[in-house]
């Protein structure tokens, strides 16, 4: 399987991510494509925040979402 570019994440990410909050799939998604883009935003083995926010802009995925996205998904496991 290939790996999914930045413009593949956005475009999953804007299919499902308004659908989170009615559909157990498309959150499962959304959380998964957090790691996915959490793992993009190392450099090493060090967690880059600036790095995160090029990879937001790159995929066209607004920050506050992603936020929203990882707040929710913590809330679920707890």
């Amino acid at each position: 399987m290939d790996r999914l570019d930045d413009e593949d994440i956005g475009i999953i990410w804007e299919r499902h991510y308004p659908k989170r909050t009615e559909r157990e799939s498309s959150m499962s998604l959304c959380v998964t494509l957090t790691m996915i883009i959490k793992q993009r935003a190392k450099s090493a083995d060090n967690y880059n925040p600036a790095k995160l926010d090029q990879v937001l802009a790159s995929a066209h995925i607004p920050k506050e979402q992603f936020e929203t996205v990882e707040i929710e998904s913590a809330t679920q496991r707890t």
